[in-house]
């Protein structure tokens, strides 16, 4: 197969159109480059202002923070302070003001002529005359306790024989002597000790007629071998000193003995010896 080479005339029509074709592909490569080069361009100028405010941005919180953060202290100056204690000055006291005491005037009105009248006669009817002061009470005193009187007044042939066994003269018993004898004439008055109550009068077996008397102390005394006809009765209260009969010969349980009065006395329910009941006044 012969391929015939083909001959191309270069004919100045055909060289003015291959120059203008080849000025318009170096304007199109021209503003190719162009764009290119703009576009390069912008591209590292945004670039730049980025990382510029990025730098602006770092430095503007570093800067922040060294203003937030505290000073750093030294090691050293943290012992040196905690092993010498700061000295501190008490502040002074403040000084207290007296409180202010504001005193408001009180404004009354003037009593009338009529109410000065009024009321200063009533003053002259409520105040109390000069008097001289009272005289100061006696001294209260406690009366004396009267002692007791004797029954009868007589001498003693037989005395309180403080709760030992004794002969009677009469029956010849041993017995204990509860009260005392004292002798005396056949019809002679007795009294009573003390004041108080007659609580028996009459017949005792033995003892003949008997007066039993309660004082206000508690103490009981008997009048033994009275004569009949008796003065007093039971239940009458009596003072000392009052007569409640005489003497007789009815105390059979003593008749051997000359003619007396037997006394006793009790206290608490025991017999005691009249001597001290007199205090020393029976001999």
């Amino acid at each position: 197969m012969h391929i015939s080479p083909v001959c191309v005339h270069n004919t100045p029509e055909s060289r003015s159109g291959d120059e203008a074709s080849t000025n318009e592909r170096k304007a199109i490569s021209m503003k190719k480059s162009t764009r290119a080069g703009m576009n390069g361009k912008g591209f590292y100028a945004a670039l730049s202002l980025s990382i510029a405010m990025v730098g602006a941005a770092c430095w503007y919180a570093y800067s922040q923070a060294g203003k937030l953060m505290p000073p750093t202290v030294p090691q050293s100056s943290i012992a040196q302070e905690t092993a010498q204690p700061k000295q501190t000055t008490a502040p002074p006291a403040a000084q207290t003001q007296p409180p202010v005491t504001i005193t408001r005037p009180v404004y009354t009105t003037a009593p009338q002529p009529q109410e000065a009248e009024e009321a200063a006669a009533i003053l002259r009817h409520t105040t109390p005359a000069e008097t001289e002061p009272p005289a100061p009470a006696p001294a209260v005193t406690e009366a004396p306790v009267e002692q007791p009187i004797l029954p009868v007044d007589g001498k003693v042939i037989l005395p309180f024989s403080q709760g030992e066994l004794i002969k009677s003269p009469t029956t010849g018993i041993w017995s204990t002597h509860n009260g005392v004898d004292i002798a005396v004439s056949l019809g002679t008055e007795v009294v009573a000790a003390e004041d108080g109550t007659v609580t028996f009068a009459g017949r005792e077996a033995l003892w003949g007629i008997v007066v039993t008397m309660l004082h206000e102390n508690g103490t009981v005394t008997r009048y033994c071998g009275l004569n009949e006809g008796l003065n007093v009765q039971a239940g009458a209260v009596i003072p000392r000193g009052t007569v409640l009969g005489a003497v007789g010969d009815t105390n059979e349980a003593e008749s051997a003995e000359e003619t007396h009065l037997h006394f006793e006395v009790m206290q608490n329910d025991r017999y005691i010896d009249p001597a001290s009941y007199f205090a020393g006044a029976l001999q």
